[in-house]
């Protein structure tokens, strides 16, 4: 299933092509990661993340 992470200046941005300037313009151990994103069909994603909290 595709992912993607999400770091804490995300949440400022109001676009795609803005999160992933925020992602690039630091190293990869310096990111302040707070969460990530599963993309695929509902019952599929039910069973790789069952039971984590999902943001609404």
């Amino acid at each position: 299933m595709p992912t993607a992470i999400y770091s804490h200046g995300m949440f400022s941005t109001g676009d795609d092509t803005d999160n992933r300037g925020v992602v690039a313009e630091r190293p990869t151990d310096e990111l302040d990661l707070v969460g990530f994103a599963v993309h695929g069909p509902r019952n599929a994603v039910d069973e790789v993340c069952g039971g984590l909290a999902v943001h609404p």
